[in-house]
């Protein structure tokens, strides 16, 4: 083997000494370097990954945070509002009411509260006005104006109450009445109008009041604004409160648009006479005098027992007579069916009773007051249903 070692002089030629010197450390340096580089790489990996997780950590916890703020902010006192309805609970954390929305679910990121307001602005069927107003009118009683209003015309609104393990009371008189209320079947919302129940029995009666009361002591009354239908499924122990123009006989007011708005006052309290004197009190009208003594002390004499319809002034005026003639109390005599021509005349017939002013003086005279039978009904050959039809007064 021929080894030449080849020497390089001169001045262009040779590395200076100090220059090889620094060369050989750079090559120890980056040696040294590259080899702990390879052993370092788990390390880094493992530091690199907590620190990932130490910012997931964060971000969730801040995304918690704020949850839980937001979750905070759509509290209000006894109430729990969440995006498919509502809770109330009672001074002793009992839940005593419970809502749900049928109709959509609020979008709960579109929700704030100022105040006593707590208010949405979408849901998921779109932009809506939704708002909860806490009211607290007294120490033991607790209540809550709820609106849901729609901005386009189609939908309808519907919220399902639920009657849970409650006895109530309300609502309307059925064919079957049942106290409390006991309903079967499934019903979907109808129009929640008087009917007669005799001839359709499972429609609403004459008396019907958009009010309804627990044995809990909550009651809710539906806003005499609201186009309002009435359903329920007995499975599910719930009625279903529905708000609506589209297929019904409500109309908007005049220049409004057929946005249909359920609005409602839920209110709750210590026991339930309490609850109910309350909501009496500030949401039905009642006498303002108190009724002649003697209407409820003495009898009511109607001229329906001897004459039904067959009557005239001289079977009244001898009515009359009789009912002095045996000494008998009197509260007053009602004249009843057909003392004019036709259902809704207000005028008395002038065959049956040619001087009616004459007839109520001499009655007067004798010491007897004097009521007419009265009802809604017109018939087509009275007078007043031209009347009514060229003002628009039928219904």
């Amino acid at each position: 083997m021929d080894t030449r070692i080849t020497h390089r002089s001169g001045k262009h030629g040779n590395f200076p000494k100090g220059e090889a010197k620094e060369r050989h450390l750079t090559e120890v340096v980056t040696r040294v370097k590259q080899k702990p580089s390879k052993e370092l790489r788990p390390m880094l990996g493992a530091i690199l990954l907590g620190l990932i997780l130490f910012i997931a950590a964060m971000v969730a916890w801040c995304y918690y945070t704020v949850s839980l703020r937001k979750a905070e902010r759509l509290k209000t006192e006894l109430m729990d509002l969440r995006a498919d309805g509502f809770v109330i609970r009672n001074q002793h954390g009992e839940v005593v009411f419970r809502l749900a929305f049928r109709s959509g679910s609020l979008d709960l990121e579109s929700c704030s509260k100022e105040g006593e307001i707590l208010s949405c602005s979408r849901s998921s069927r779109g932009p809506l006005k939704f708002f909860i107003q806490t009211v607290k009118p007294k120490d033991t009683v607790m209540c809550y104006r709820v609106r849901w209003e729609e901005l386009a015309a189609g939908p309808a609104v519907e919220h399902t109450m639920f009657w849970e393990d409650a006895h109530w009371y309300g609502g309307s008189e059925m064919s079957t009445q049942h106290w409390p209320i006991r309903l079967a079947g499934y019903q979907e919302p109808v129009p929640y109008v008087t009917s007669d129940v005799y001839s359709f029995r499972d429609s609403f009666g004459g008396i019907l009041e958009r009010y309804w009361l627990s044995s809990k002591a909550a009651a809710i009354k539906i806003n005499d604004s609201v186009p309002f239908h009435l359903g329920f499924n007995a499975t599910e122990r719930a009625l279903f409160f529905q708000a609506r123009y589209k297929d019904s006989p409500y109309k908007p007011p005049p220049g409004q648009q057929p946005f249909p708005e359920l609005s409602y006052r839920v209110c709750v309290g210590s026991d339930v006479t309490s609850i109910h004197k309350y909501m009496v009190r500030r949401y039905f009208n009642k006498p303002s005098k108190i009724p002649a003594e003697n209407a409820f002390r003495y009898p009511i004499w109607s001229t329906w027992a001897l004459y039904k319809k067959d009557i005239n002034q001289d079977k009244v005026l001898k009515f009359a007579r009789d009912i002095k003639k045996y000494h008998f109390n009197c509260s007053h005599i009602e004249i009843d069916d057909m003392y004019t021509q036709a259902y809704g005349d207000f005028d008395f017939d002038p065959v049956k009773f040619p001087n009616a002013t004459e007839m109520f003086a001499k009655l007067r005279e004798d010491g007897f007051k004097v009521t007419l039978w009265i009802h809604p009904f017109i018939h087509i050959d009275s007078p007043s249903y031209e009347v009514g039809i060229e003002r628009q007064l039928f219904i």
